[in-house]
Order: structure tokens, then C-alpha cells, then sequence
């Protein structure tokens, strides 16, 4: 039985791919605003935010996900793709329009509004991201799946690289409220454009039906390479999702860099992402899924490390930070890539919107369980705000540092679960 994909000619798959890439396009500034820029982080400092509410506000991605991902599995099934969207890029604008009017609250109080704006957002994020994988499911043949995600988080991380490095120049060491307020605003504003192309996307008919949820999620969990892969991001990004966010607010906390040079930096590090995305598909070809896993692995390693014993150094130390933040999102944009071709490939025909959902909930625990891990040590008098070996001094953060880099170290373990690692299986892989 063939799939709907099959039933579409090249021209419809190539118009199909062209609506995804400006949904993208429409939404990728309100996904990189929590993700990689400095922005919120920023906001948060303006409104009195101790790190701990800050590092919590990075992480309420995952713990959403973590309860809200399978049952909306159903619920997507229930009401359709194309509808659940619409619901998401809605909630998703009201949170930016919540969030920039925090200031109007009294002082103590707007950090609470962002941290419940920031909930609500990724309320709608997995509703979204539910949706997501199920349209490229019907769109995308498996051999233009390395292609399509390389090129498409390529375009729109370009996009938002260009428009941050330019609020970074024009946002000054102490940016007013108003700026701020303005860029979450149109950032809601924009949301919007990322149902307009969705709707555009012809995917297969929608049957009303409520999903037998608990006879689709057995069969995930009796798909082995499903679990195992899930198992492994899941360790993996306990230890390292932290780090990217950690390193912004150490910027601004640790080392007082101006609000300005923060946001310029970080970047450098959607500057990596693009980068990556640019030659995911290339490096695909050439070193293979399994290869940029391991040396993605290596480098969730090293560079926690490198923070760690960066503490010492007295100058340059806004290169080595771009530097680290470069890679360290080049590493993570080429992951990203890497989960959602296997997370596809790994999904039984007709199984796929729960096999998704079953392995991004694997995924967001421990992107929550990571950033939650961090935001409970941060100014709670848990970590020595300073100590020394030997000569050496170091603060908090360089402690979080060591602690991800050393996670990683124990987690490499794990890579023989990987299905491109250990490829000979009985069981359903379809690379």
C-alpha cells in the first residue's frame, strides 16, 4: 500500500517543501527568541529576575513538553493537522503580547508574567510540534529528508541572524522597555504568518477520529530502535541543554558584558546554527549519520569543558565566547537535524504522529529535567559561589560547566543504542 507522499508528483512535493520553508520563515523568531537569543534573558535582568527564575523560564520547554506531547497526539488525530496549528500560532501570539506587557506589572511581579507567557508559549509549541512531524511525513520522500532540514533550518536561522545581529547594534548597553516591548510584539505578530503557509500544504485528508492512544503508544514502545534512540537523546540532553542558555546568562551575570555585546555574541552562536544547517545535508552524505553523531557527542563534551577551565583567562574572553558559542550551536543544530531524520525514519507506517510524539517527549525531559537541574543550583546557595584548586578560582558557573561536561562524559555510553551505530536490527527502520 503505497503512502500519500507516493500519490504526489515531484512539482506538488516541490510547492509542498516551498510553504514549509516560509512557515518557517514566519515563525522561526519566536522559536530562536527562547531558544538562542539573548533577548528574553535580557528582559528578564531588566525586570529584576533572579538566575534562578531565568534559568526556570529556559526550561519550562521541556517539562511542558514532557506531559503535553502524547495526549496531543490525540488531539491532533481528533481535530486535524491543519486546525491544531491555527489553535497553536494563536496562543503562541497572545504569550508575545502577555510578555511584553510585563513592565505594566509592578516590579516584582513582571518576571512572573514572563515565566507564565513563556508557559503558555510552549503550551502552543507542542501543539505545533506535533503537527509538524506528521506534514513532513506527507511531503517529504525518505531521500530528501537530510536535504529539506539542512536547507530549511539553513533559510530561517539566516533570517534571524541577520535581524538579531541588527537589534544587537541598535539596542545600546542599556535598551529601553519600549524596544524590548516592540520585538514581542511583532515577534506574536509575525507567529501568525506560519499558519498562512501551512494552510497552503496539501497533506493527506482528514478523517475524524479519536486515536486508540493507548494501542499507538504500545506500538511505540515494542519499536526497540525507537526506544533505545529516545533513551540516549534524552541522557544526552540532560547533560548539555543547558549549556547554551547557561552561557548567555553567564555573560551578563558572571562576567557583566553590556546588554548590547550579549545579544551581539549570542549570535554567533545562531551564526553556528546556520552554518550547520547550511552543510547538514552535505556532511550527511559524506560522513554519514552515525560519524556526526559521535563527533556531535565528543564536542557535548569538550565544550562544557573549555567553559569550565575558561574562567582563568583575563582577556580575549569575548572571542573565546563567541567562539564556543559558534560550535557549541553548530554541534546542536547538526543533533537537531540528526533527531528529526531518525525520529521519521524510526516512526511504523502509520504510526507516526504517536512515534514522534513518544520519542520529542524523550527528547524534552531532558531538555527539562537539564535546565531545571541548572536553575535549582543557581543562587539557591546549593554551589559555592567561589572556590579554588590549587591556583585556580571558579565560580558557580563554571561549576554547572563541569558538571554538564562530565553528564556528556557518562552518557557516551549510551551511543550503542543509536540505530545508525548498531544499524542490524529486526525491527522497523526506514533511514
Amino acid at each position: 500500500m503505497s503512502s500519500f507522499v507516493e500519490s504526489l508528483t515531484a512539482e506538488e512535493r516541490r510547492q509542498s517543501r516551498r510553504n514549509a520553508y516560509a512557515s518557517t520563515w514566519f515563525g522561526c523568531f519566536a522559536d530562536l527568541m527562547h531558544e538562542s537569543s539573548a533577548l528574553i534573558i535580557l528582559y528578564l535582568a531588566m525586570l529584576g529576575s533572579s538566575g534562578t527564575l531565568t534559568m526556570l523560564c529556559t526550561s519550562l520547554s521541556g517539562i511542558v513538553s514532557v506531559f503535553l506531547l502524547i495526549p496531543m497526539s490525540s488531539i491532533i488525530d481528533c481535530f486535524g493537522v491543519k486546525r491544531i496549528v491555527l489553535w497553536s500560532c494563536l496562543l503562541g501570539c497572545l504569550s508575545f503580547f502577555v510578555m511584553g506587557l510585563a513592565p505594566f506589572f509592578s516590579y516584582g511581579f513582571g518576571p512572573w508574567v514572563v515565566l507564565f507567557s513563556c508557559f503558555v508559549f510552549f503550551v502552543s509549541k507542542t501543539l505545533w510540534i506535533g503537527c509538524w512531524y506528521p506534514i513532513l511525513t506527507d511531503v517529504l520522500l525518505p531521500e530528501e529528508r537530510g536535504d529539506f532540514f539542512g536547507l530549511m533550518r539553513f533559510s530561517y536561522h539566516i533570517l534571524a541572524l541577520v535581524v538579531f545581529f541588527l537589534l544587537g547594534l541598535v539596542m545600546g548597553k542599556n535598551p529601553p522597555f519600549w524596544l524590548m516591548q516592540t520585538c514581542f510584539f511583532v515577534t506574536g505578530i509575525l507567529l501568525m504568518g506560519r499558519y498562512v503557509f501551512v494552510s497552503r500544504i496539501r497533506i493527506s485528508p482528514h478523517v475524524p477520529a479519536r486515536t486508540d492512544i493507548r494501542r499507538a503508544f504500545r506500538i511505540s514502545v515494542q519499536n526497540g530502535p525507537l526506544v533505545g534512540f529516545s533513551n540516549y537523546i534524552c541522557f544526552v540532553l540532560m547533560a548539555f541543554s543547558s549549556v547554551l542558555p547557561l552561557s548567555l546568562l553567564y555573560l551578563k551575570k558572571g562576567l557583566a558584558f553590556d546588554d548590547n555585546m550579549v545579544q551581539l555574541i549570542s549570535t554567533s552562536g545562531i551564526g553556528g546554527s546556520v552554518i550547520a544547517y547550511l552543510l547538514y545535508g552535505w556532511l550527511c552524505r559524506k560522513l554519514g549519520v552515525r560519524n556526526i553523531q559521535l563527533c556531535v557527542h565528543v564536542l557535548f563534551i569538550v565544550l562544557p569543558l573549555a567553559l569550565f577551565f575558561l574562567g582563568g583567562v583575563k582577556t580575549g574572553m569575548a572571542i573565546w565566547m563567541t567562539l564556543i558559542l559558534f560550535i557549541g550551536n553548530f554541534a546542536y543544530a547538526c543533533f537537531c537535524c540528526v533527531f528529526s531524520q531518525e525520529a521519521l525514519a524510526l516512526a511504523r507506517p502509520g504510526n507516526s504522529t504517536m512515534a514522534t510524539a513518544f520519542s520529542q517527549t524523550y527528547q524534552m525531559i531532558g531538555i527539562g529535567i537539564g535546565r531545571l537541574f541548572a536553575s535549582m543550583m543557581l543562587d539557591n546557595g546549593i554551589l559555592s559561589s567561589h572556590w579554588k584548586f590549587f591556583e585556580l578560582e571558579f565560580n558557580h558557573y563554571q561549576t554547572l560547566f563541569l558538571l554538564c561536561g562530565l553528564g556528556a562524559m557518562v552518557s557516551l555510553c549510551l551511543v550503542f543504542l543509536l540505530p545508525s551505530v548498531v544499524p542490524k536490527r529486526e525491527d522497523y527502520y526506514n533511514p
